[in-house]
């Protein structure tokens, strides 16, 4: 990230954010970049300084709340979408940024398909990174459910981890102890996703008997220190804060009174699947295309798992910046 300028502006609800900027040029739009789980800004660098930046558009690109030099609060209820949207807007009010082309990758986009339900005003577009948008919510969320549903219609339930994520006590326990090894089963193949997260308790047998295993070319040596050293910095309390408030209720109580054309995404929408991804599956987008909520939608498809931008950085770069180049014609 040394290419870009370093910010930090303190939120309305007074939580210290952490972001990178890049001016754009010649009328360009700003891309507003939100990692997922468990990353930080630098999970862009690539995309931002090598692809995005050179054609000039701008860009800005936050650590998440729990997440790299922001804030870490503990508690779930500061989780939601009411609050974590607002303090998206404060970081681009602080930047004078009107509207901006908002994307995001694994939890960062729920926050991108959020902060356009949100704020719709303030994007002009999106492009989002295998988690597909979704209709508004119906009724309060059940993991329960969703493992019964998933398991009648895929043969297998994607999100087993999520009940060791959701536990206050052991959750936070066994990630903190145990972070290479977790370095390992989330980079690992993505087949192999389907015996540690995608099994019930397969991550956490995997964690308490410490495993380590091969990983993908791009998960090198230097960025496996990398994780090791800032999660036994700062701990897995704050970042699992996302699953226990969306388990919580807190995520859809919020959605759910939103007006249902809040959902319909207006604005031009790129989705870009993994193709060998086997929690956040490439089909999803077609729930909301079907339901007419993505009139404008275009999708890519990368022959990678979840973290396709890793696996396959220029194939991503060159798709991004010719969707934006179509889209934004300056």
């Amino acid at each position: 990230m040394d290419n870009l300028i370093r910010k930090t502006v303190k939120t309305s609800r007074g939580f210290l954010y952490t972001y990178y900027t890049s001016q754009s040029s010649n009328g360009k739009p700003t891309a507003f970049l939100l990692h997922g789980w468990p990353d930080h800004a630098p999970l862009w660098e690539d995309l931002a300084t090598n692809h995005i930046i050179p054609k000039g558009y701008g860009v800005i690109i936050p650590d998440c709340l729990g997440f790299g030099d922001s804030s870490k609060p503990t508690r779930p209820e500061d989780f939601h979408s009411v609050g974590l949207t607002g303090d998206l807007r404060d970081i681009l009010d602080a930047e004078n940024v009107d509207q901006v082309v908002v994307s995001g990758h694994d939890s960062g986009a729920g926050l991108a398909h959020r902060f356009y339900a949100y704020h719709p005003e303030r994007c002009s577009g999106l492009f989002i990174f295998n988690v597909a948008a979704s209709p508004q919510p119906q009724r309060p969320f059940s993991l329960e459910e969703w493992a019964s549903m998933s398991m009648e219609s895929m043969g297998y339930f994607p999100a087993w981890y999520w009940y060791l994520f959701c536990d206050p006590l052991l959750g936070p326990s066994l990630l903190n102890q145990h972070a290479e090894s977790l370095f390992t089963a989330l980079h690992a193949e993505p087949k192999a996703w389907m015996t540690t997260l995608c099994a019930e308790d397969g991550l956490k047998a995997w964690l308490k008997q410490d495993k380590k295993g091969p990983v993908q070319q791009y998960a090198t040596d230097e960025m496996r220190l990398r994780f090791i050293k800032r999660m036994t910095r700062d701990g897995f309390e704050s970042p699992l804060c996302y699953y226990r408030s969306k388990r919580d209720g807190r995520f859809d109580e919020q959605d759910s009174r939103l007006p249902a054309d809040r959902y319909k995404i207006k604005v031009p929408y790129l989705f870009v699947a993994g193709t060998q991804d086997v929690v956040c599956r490439p089909e999803a987008i077609e729930t909301v295309e079907k339901l007419g909520l993505v009139p404008q939608l275009t999708v890519r498809q990368v022959d990678a798992g979840h973290w396709c931008m890793l696996a396959k950085p220029d194939e991503v770069g060159k798709l991004v910046v010719e969707w934006l180049d179509d889209t934004y014609r300056c």
